[in-house]
Order: structure tokens, then sequence, then C-alpha cells
């Protein structure tokens, strides 16, 4: 079983949450919360996206296998 099928379609689309609070980094209001990959599996990041500074992150079930993709 493929931890994440080879995408079909040309571009991948996430839905992007904005988060009412400024970055404790350079006090921009544009935080946004959403899913990503990387070495230790599957998370949910609350990130700015002007500095990219990750105000938190806590770690989810894979969307293929939690049956949300």
């Amino acid at each position: 079983m493929k931890i994440y099928p080879q995408p079909a379609e040309l571009f991948i689309s996430e839905v992007i949450e904005p988060v009412d609070q400024a970055c404790e980094r350079c006090d921009a209001r544009s935080l946004a919360r959403y899913r990503v990959v990387d070495y230790r599996g599957w998370l949910r990041v609350v990130k700015c996206r002007s500095c990219l500074h990750t105000v938190g992150s806590e770690r989810i079930v894979s969307p293929v296998l939690s049956g949300d993709l």
C-alpha cells in the first residue's frame, strides 16, 4: 500500500485556513494552518506566510489512511 498515491492532476491544492493571530517573529497577521509532510510524517502546522516561521505543529494521521483524501 502506498502512503501517498502519485497525483493525477497537474496542480495539488491544499486547504489553507487563516489564523487570527500575529506572528511572534515578524508581527505580520498572516498566519495559516495547513497539512504538510516531512521526514517525521504528516503534520498540521501553523506558519507565518510572510517569514515562514512555524508557530506550532502537531502530528496527524496520513490523509490516505484516515480517508481525508
